[in-house]
């Protein structure tokens, strides 16, 4: 069992953030098409470029909210 006032791993959880930003991108781009409601919905552009750009940004997105959530608990804990 771990100390109460043990340290969180930031870059553990980035990675755990960047992963759970993925499925959240995946789940988006499943709904897209396959939900009857987001049909028409066709974005400018390359599609490809579309989906990876999305996939992109909410792992970023992820990565930076799980990591910046570790280095405020690790700040107002005063873990050593």
């Amino acid at each position: 069992m771990p100390k109460v006032n043990s340290r969180w791993d930031m870059a553990l959880l980035a990675v755990y953030g960047a992963l759970l930003g993925m499925l959240l991108a995946m789940m988006e781009q499943f709904c897209h098409a396959f939900c009857p409601a987001s049909w028409h919905y066709v974005p400018e552009g390359d599609l490809v470029a579309h989906v990876l750009i999305e996939f992109v940004v909410f792992a970023l997105a992820g990565a930076t909210l799980l990591a910046a959530i570790a280095a405020i608990r690790n700040w107002l804990g005063g873990a050593r």
